[in-house]
């Protein structure tokens, strides 16, 4: 009783956060062919201010950015405190990825950040938003700043790095031979080392904090997470313009050569393969039609379909992180089906610790072509969210889980058997007594999450923003069912195309062939912490349903 109690306490916790990232606004291509949505991240124009897109810029900034940021902008939105790295505070003017000297950002500076996001942060990719919202958040953000964004005209710096003003500009790159090779490493140890380690893994300086006071951590340049893009020329801004706000210091003294030899040592840190992690796409996920869907996650019919692998973000950035989901798509007319599996090197199955978490995995749907926040929905703009937990899979595969062998000398009170027959023992432990819910007061008071006769591993839920999280009675009749294998997950769901509908908006989300679904998808790591707003997201994605 008290792992249910324990888990039904970790469903109400959860209101609290988005339990799925996303982004909402697209435009769907009409290809019905999986693969990429064909964004870019580069402004194709520069679009001025004007009244018009600034009240689109704040019109798209309320929907998609305050509560993470703060309807004033100051980095406090009511999602803030779950997140780390902080949300930026706009009103202070400072922005990581710049390209001048006077440590403000241009305009292009926020249309990329806008638009790639920030690896190494929670802050998504934008880059599906049609390029005037994304203009129209480039000058509402800046009206935030109490400071001018305005750089001087331009002026290159001294030999000593001082008295530079404008734009960086970046002189032509030199070849990276042996002598390059032993500048930059000589460069490092005395310049980066002692903040990112003689290793470049930031095992230098292990405590700093940023402008705010809020503990920050040395980036580790091995795993290939930069903030702003990896190409060499914006590398090449990181190392001499700094990241204002941050310990990384501007250093105009590297300007030429030096800090050329810089990128390309860096670079040479990390593979093109885990800097291509880091960034954030959309995708189309074709459920393709069958004459009979899997019975389970291991039927053979799941390795001839089409996969598509999503990159994950940690909303707590971290290390030990899953980096991709795979999302596997059928439907036969009458129901559908998802196959997910993801990398775990440990099978965290239960949480009757207090110190211990679950795994999971959740899927979550908009209920509408346009999504709403990322964050649990909106209000009056619910979203549909099928969970499953380790946890509960456990106790079906296990009739419950051993409460007695965690905690040897626990105290349990025993009730007379009533409702078995008079072979059995007299009394029985609460948990045993699986029809009779008056002696496990969850369940009779009702919680579906404290109900042991339950055939699932699924939970039923809908948001209609934060702390609204509601789960629901098995009405749409999502069934879930994971298995884990030499270090991963799999994970089948499956529910009819239609579904019950529930009480005024909080409907469950319907199929039909032909139809595009906006769905994004979320992973729990249990051993490193995660639960409730800890975890891995992806954008929303595009699910389309085969004729």
């Amino acid at each position: 009783m008290f792992a249910r109690m324990a888990g039904w306490f970790a469903l109400l916790v959860t209101a609290t956060v988005g339990v799925l990232a996303g982004c909402g606004g697209e435009k769907a291509r009409e290809s019905t062919e999986s693969g990429a949505f064909p964004f870019s991240i580069a402004p194709a124009h520069v679009l001025p201010n004007s009244p018009s897109l600034l009240a689109l810029g704040k019109k798209t900034f309320e929907k998609e950015c305050a509560t993470c940021h703060g309807v004033t902008g100051n980095g406090e939105g009511d999602a803030s405190y779950l997140l780390y790295p902080r949300p930026r505070d706009f009103t202070s003017g400072q922005f990581r990825i710049i390209s001048t000297w006077d440590g403000v950002p241009t305009d292009e500076d926020l249309f990329r950040t806008i638009s790639r996001g920030m690896p190494g942060s929670s802050m998504p990719s934008w880059a599906h938003l049609p390029e005037e919202m994304r203009w129209g958040l480039v000058h509402y953000v800046k009206s935030f700043s109490k400071r001018p964004l305005e750089a001087n005209a331009n002026h290159e710096p001294d030999k000593d790095g001082n008295g530079g003003a404008g734009l960086v500009t970046i002189p032509a790159e030199p070849p990276y031979d042996e002598p390059a090779r032993a500048r930059a490493g000589e460069l490092f140890a005395k310049g980066c080392a002692p903040c990112h380690g003689p290793t470049a893994r930031g095992d230098g300086t292990q405590k700093q904090v940023d402008s705010k006071g809020y503990l920050t951590r040395p980036r580790d340049l091995t795993l290939g997470v930069f903030k702003g893009s990896p190409q060499p020329d914006h590398v090449y801004r990181r190392i001499v313009a700094g990241l204002p706000g941050s310990p990384m210091p501007q250093s105009g003294y590297l300007h030429g050569n030096d800090a050329w030899h810089l990128v390309h040592f860096v670079r040479s840190l990390s593979s093109g393969a885990q800097r291509a992690k880091m960034d954030m796409e959309k995708f189309r996920i074709v459920a393709t039609r069958v004459a009979a869907l899997p019975a389970g996650p291991d039927s053979g019919i799941w390795r001839t379909t089409p996969a598509v692998n999503l990159h994950l973000m940690p909303l707590w950035w971290r290390l030990d992180r899953p980096e991709e989901i795979t999302v596997r798509a059928l439907h036969d007319g009458k129901s559908l089906a998802l196959l997910l599996k993801w990398e775990d090197v440990t099978h965290d199955d239960t949480a009757i610790r207090p110190q211990d978490f679950r795994d999971a995995v959740a899927v979550e749907f908009a209920l509408t072509s346009d999504p709403p926040f990322f964050a649990m929905g909106q209000p009056g703009a619910p979203v549909n969210i099928w969970m499953w937990k380790s946890e509960r899979q456990a106790d079906l595969d296990v009739a419950f889980q051993d409460l007695e062998k965690v905690y040897p000398n626990i105290g349990i009170d025993s009730y007379p058997n009533l409702l078995k027959s008079p072979l059995e023992q007299p009394m029985r432990n609460a948990l045993t007594l699986e029809s009779d819910p008056r002696f496990v007061t969850a369940w009779g008071a009702g919680n579906i999450v404290a109900d042991p006769t339950r055939h699932s591993a699924a939970e039923d839920l809908t948001a209609q923003g934060l702390g609204t999280l509601r789960a629901h009675p098995p009405l749409a009749a999502v069934a879930a069912t994971g298995e884990y294998q030499t270090g991963s997950y799999l994970v089948q769901f499956t529910r009819p195309l239609a579904a019950a509908s529930r009480a005024a908006g909080q409907d469950a989300v319907q199929f039909a062939a032909g139809a595009r679904v906006p769905v994004a998808f979320a992973v729990w790591n249990g051993s490193a912490g995660d639960r409730d707003g800890k975890k891995s997201v992806t954008i929303w994605q595009e699910l389309f349903l085969q004729n």
